[in-house]
């Protein structure tokens, strides 16, 4: 299942922000990342990971954001291995392939 929270609306969209997301977001460790912010969590809601990849001197780590850059794919590839380890090795070759080959 695929969850959704708006958070850090501006200006006059703040009322579209999720009651209480950004409270969750920060439990989640999204506070002071930037978005977009991923998680995976497991059936009873409790974190597997986050994007926020470990980053000597960074306590908490840095926030991959959409992944393309080549140690962001990396790390979110072990998000989903982690996540999803019954994914098949075709399937991740597919995403990797996909986040590899994007153009900024």
């Amino acid at each position: 299942m695929i969850a959704r929270l708006d958070v850090q609306e501006h200006g006059d969209k703040a009322s579209l922000d999720t009651p209480g997301g950004s409270a969750l977001a920060a439990q989640l460790g999204a506070k002071g990342t930037g978005l977009p912010f991923f998680v995976f969590l497991n059936e009873r809601g409790e974190l597997i990971a986050n994007s926020c990849r470990p980053v000597p001197g960074e306590p908490g780590g840095v926030n991959i954001g959409h992944p393309w850059q080549p140690e962001e794919v990396d790390y979110f590839m072990v998000m989903l291995r982690k996540a999803v380890p019954e994914l098949s090795p075709s399937d991740a070759q597919l995403i990797e392939g996909y986040l590899r080959n994007q153009k900024r």
